[in-house]
């Protein structure tokens, strides 16, 4: 489409446009509003700047055909030949703040509006943000505050728009995206601010076939995967380097009614082994199965006549081998006789409050808060062990292996019944229904924490508009998923401190100030604050602690400070009713005892302590110490922080 045919089509749907008219390469120009900008209208120029193709600050119908000529001129230098298809456009000149504004059909998240700085220095900047099509005010205003033009709606250097003209567009981009489905992509560049609103004064516009769409294509009435009572392991083995074996020995403390199937019989765990699944009488309400990848269908096809309701394929040998077929038949089987699928090629499951663990990972982890997802098992099973050392316990643990059937929309759906669950953490390689997922998180009641690999992936996009450029796979990620409510986590291990994560005011208590300097510029970094201490609570400390303490936070002990003084501190600190969480530091001093001063972490202080124990073997007796009782600290300032 010609920039003239867009601007007729945007003024019918109520996005304003500047006055304009167009004409053929051979006519004179006439208009009667001054001044006026100039520029081709050709599928042969795609950046008209580039080619010299835009003539601004026209005064007169002289200077507009003198303008006209140039520009001819300068397309031929670039070696291009103009025909009788190209047009040019005359265009009322506009002054105001130049933003951006673009459309992109997304292959993971559909039609997606992008917005941002504009100008020449649009991609050079990348200042902008991601909006989904179906995102409200509110999401929209989230995604508008993650960018740096943002400011100015908020009155910067006499700046004073007001974000709700920015948002209005962006939904009026929303419904013209949703009237019109075979535009694919869209490039508005610059959109003018203006004490009238913003207005498109470049537009470019690629029609095509629209994706399907994909907003509510998610299987209605599934069972919900975390409601299970009768499971059966079908593998369970009595070999100890089996995963058979591991998972039986791991289900040992579930008080519900567990049962094993081995084709060779016998007894495990004081439990008899069933031959088959035929053999069982009655329903089965959720299967594990470990058994060789070519016995996985039929097996699914016998669980189907127990009314099974959930499914867990441990089984590798799929399509991470090549075998696709496998896999579209159990996904098909799920879908005709409503059942779940988790995997295959996975770890496995876990419910804390049942103790229930359908794993291979690290048994003894206790129950908890947390709901992790993660579709790496091996990624999953390095956190389990680290959680176990740091004692942190879950409500739920899902190992997604090759994700057949059930996706992340769905669970978090489902995480959201759960009583139990209070934060959900993901971690995802790959998202399957962009649409779907952005309507789960901000539908979710409960807060969702996301880490996700893939970061440094470019945009696999052709260069037809700015927005082809911009929509790189992560940065839209990031930029949709933050919009719609869920935080983003730059450290893997971030995903497993959640439930810490909803602090504001940090105390540190440290024996050097050099670390505390650094861990205080962390937490700021990360948009949180210290704690100021008041004349009542300076005064409470200096009754402690030596003359040439901090007196303020950092509070700096002094680095001769032994496990009484640090103590001492704890007992007066702890008090702070506005304190959410507090640091302590210690560093390998010749004097510090860092054994006795880890041992008062085992305290009941009423308030979140949580140590930092800088240094090599100086440190080793205390981490020891910690770990042996299932005690979180960390052992670097970046870590400690990772998570707020």
């Amino acid at each position: 489409m010609t920039e003239s045919q867009i601007y007729g089509m945007l003024n019918t749907q109520g996005i304003s446009t500047p006055k304009f008219a167009s004409f053929g390469l051979a006519d004179t120009p006439i208009v009667d509003f001054f001044p006026v900008v100039i520029k081709i209208e050709s599928e042969k120029v795609v950046h008209k700047s580039d080619f010299g193709a835009v003539k601004l600050n026209i005064n007169s119908s002289e200077e507009l055909q003198k303008a006209k000529e140039e520009i001819i001129a300068n397309i031929a230098a670039k070696g291009v030949t103009l025909d009788n298809s190209d047009k040019f456009i005359v265009v009322e000149m506009l002054s105001g703040l130049e933003v951006y504004a673009g459309l992109v059909d997304d292959e993971i998240f559909g039609k997606t509006i992008v917005f941002g700085k504009g100008g020449v220095f649009l991609e050079m900047y990348k200042d902008v943000c991601f909006v989904d099509i179906y995102a409200e005010d509110e999401e929209i205003k989230r995604a508008i505050r993650l960018t740096k033009i943002s400011k100015v709606f908020d009155g910067f250097r006499g700046y004073e728009y007001g974000i709700d003209m920015a948002v209005d567009f962006v939904k009026k981009m929303q419904a013209f995206a949703k009237a019109n489905p075979d535009i694919i992509e869209l490039d508005f560049n610059p959109v003018l601010i203006t004490k009238d609103g913003l207005k498109i004064v470049d537009a470019r516009i690629k029609r095509g076939e629209p994706r399907a769409e994909k907003l509510g294509t998610l299987r209605k009435d599934r069972p919900n995967f975390f409601k299970n009572e009768r499971v059966a392991l079908i593998g369970a083995s009595s070999d100890p380097t089996k995963v058979g074996y591991a998972i039986a020995k791991n289900s040992l403390s579930y008080g519900g009614d567990m049962l094993f199937v081995n084709a060779k019989g016998g007894e495990l765990f004081g439990k008899n082994l069933y031959t088959s699944v035929t053999e069982i009488e009655g329903d089965i309400d959720t299967a594990v199965i470990t058994i060789p990848s070519k016995f996985v269908v039929d097996t699914t096809k016998e669980l189907i006549a127990k009314n099974i309701k959930n499914l867990i394929i441990i089984s590798a040998g799929f399509k991470e081998v090549g075998d696709y077929d496998s896999e579209r038949i159990i996904a098909e089987l799920a879908k005709e006789h409503n059942f779940n699928v988790i995997g295959p090629n996975c770890l496995g499951y876990l419910q804390g409050s049942k103790e229930l663990n359908l794993t291979f990972g690290i048994g003894g982890l206790k129950g908890g808060e947390l709901a992790l997802l993660s579709q790496s098992g091996a990624v999953l099973s390095a956190l389990m062990d680290k959680a176990y050392d740091a004692g942190i316990g879950f409500s739920h643990l899902v190992s997604c292996g090759n994700m057949v059937d059930l996706d992340f929309a769905e669970m978090v759906d489902m995480l959201n019944e759960e009583e139990a669950c209070k934060y959900i953490s993901i971690y995802a390689e790959g998202i399957q229904n962009g649409k779907e997922f952005l309507r789960a998180l901000r539908e979710s009641k409960k807060k969702v924490y996301i880490f996700k690999t893939g970061k440094s992936a470019e945009s696999k996009k052709a260069a037809f508009s700015h927005t082809g450029n911009l929509s790189g796979n992560y940065d839209m990620f990031k930029g949709l998923i933050e919009s719609a409510g869920a935080k983003i986590e730059d450290n893997i291990e971030a995903l497993l401190f959640n439930p810490l994560n909803e602090v504001n005011n940090i105390l540190i208590v440290t024996n050097a100030g050099g670390p505390a300097t650094i861990l205080t510029d962390y937490i700021i970094d990360h948009g949180r604050k210290l704690y100021s201490l008041n004349d009542d609570e300076l005064k409470a400390l200096d009754a402690v602690l030596p003359s040439n303490w901090s007196r303020n936070n950092p509070v700096d002990i002094i680095g001769d400070a032994m496990a009484d003084r640090y103590e001492k501190t704890l007992e007066i600190v702890s008090k702070f009713e506005s304190v959410d969480l507090i640091y302590l530091l210690i560093t390998p001093q010749y004097m510090t005892d860092a054994l006795n001063i880890a041992k008062l972490c085992e305290k009941n202080w009423g308030k979140k302590i949580y140590p930092i124990l800088l240094g090599g073997h100086e440190m080793d007796e205390a981490k020891s110490y910690l770990r042996a009782k299932q005690k979180l600290f960390f052992k670097t300032l970046q870590s400690a922080t990772s998570f707020l």
